[in-house]
C-alpha cells in the first residue's frame, strides 16, 4: 500500500514537472537600505526559482537612488530566456538610527513568460505551449540594518503586497503544430500577491556579496482549480550576486 502511494505521488510530480507552466516567480529585487541623499545602490545577481525542483533561472539588475533626505526611486529588470520582468517604484526612506533604515516603495511591474515542451506520450498530443504577460501594481515595505561589524554586514526584510493581473494562453499542439481541439485556455484570473523577502550582504563599505531568499503566494495560482490548466507559480527563489554603493 505504501509503495502504491509513493508511485502515485511520483507519477503526479512527474506529470506536473513535464507539463507545467510557471507564470510567476519571486522577484530578486534589491532591498537597498538607502540612508542619505545621493546614496546610489546597484545590485546584480543570478537567481534560481523553485517549484519542487529548480524550474526558472534569471539574471537580475536593480538600481536605487536617494534623491534627497527622504525620497528614493528604484528600477529593476530580470531575464531568464523564457521569461522577463521589469518594475519601477518611487519610494521614501527614514533612518531609524545610525545603523537601521525603514523604506517604503509603491510602483508597477510588467512581465511575461513563454515556452513549448514535449508532452508525455500518454497525453495524446505532441507539444504543449503557453505564452502571455502580467501586470503587478504593488506596495513594499523594507526594514534593515547596515554596516554591522567590521564585515559591513547588512540584514534586511521586505514585504511586497499587490495584485497579479495575468493574460496567458495555453494550448496542446499536434504533430503538425495545430491546436488540439478543446485544449486552448486563456488565464486572466486576478490574484492577490504576498511576496516576503530576506537579504544578507557582507563585504567592504562599497562592494558587498549578497544573498536573497524570496517567497511568493498568489491567491488563485495556489488554488488547485488553476492547476487543471497547468499554470502555477514558483513559490521560492534564491539569488546570489554583488552590490555596489556610491
Amino acid at each position: 500500500m505504501k509503495r502504491n502511494v509513493h508511485s502515485v505521488f511520483l507519477l503526479s510530480l512527474m506529470t506536473i514537472l513535464s507539463s507545467g507552466c510557471s507564470i510567476y516567480h519571486p522577484q530578486s529585487v534589491d532591498i537597498p537600505l538607502i540612508n542619505h541623499s545621493g546614496d546610489i545602490r546597484v545590485d546584480a545577481s543570478a537567481a534560481m526559482s523553485i517549484f519542487v525542483i529548480p524550474s526558472t533561472f534569471t539574471l537580475n539588475a536593480t538600481a536605487t537612488y536617494g534623491f534627497n533626505d527622504w525620497l528614493a526611486g528604484q528600477l529593476h529588470a530580470n531575464y531568464g530566456g523564457t521569461n522577463f520582468y521589469v518594475q519601477a517604484a518611487p519610494g521614501a526612506y527614514k533612518p531609524l538610527g545610525e545603523k537601521s533604515v525603514l523604506e517604503g516603495y509603491a510602483g508597477i511591474g510588467f512581465g511575461g513568460a513563454w515556452n513549448e515542451r514535449a508532452q508525455p506520450e500518454s497525453s495524446g498530443s505532441n507539444i504543449y505551449a503557453y505564452d502571455g504577460t502580467f501586470i503587478v501594481p504593488f506596495a513594499q515595505a523594507n526594514i534593515g540594518w547596515h554596516d554591522l561589524s567590521a564585515a559591513h554586514i547588512d540584514i534586511a526584510f521586505g514585504l511586497k503586497c499587490g495584485a497579479y493581473l495575468p493574460d496567458f494562453n495555453y494550448r496542446d499542439l499536434d504533430a503538425d503544430g495545430n491546436i488540439v481541439e478543446g485544449s486552448y485556455y486563456n488565464y486572466t484570473t486576478s490574484n492577490f500577491l504576498l511576496e516576503p523577502q530576506v537579504m544578507l550582504r557582507l563585504g567592504t563599505s562599497n562592494v558587498k556579496l549578497n544573498l536573497k531568499l524570496g517567497f511568493a503566494w498568489l491567491s488563485d495560482l495556489f488554488n488547485k482549480s488553476s492547476s487543471v490548466h497547468n499554470f502555477y507559480s514558483d513559490p521560492l527563489s534564491a539569488s546570489f550576486g554583488i552590490n555596489f554603493s556610491f
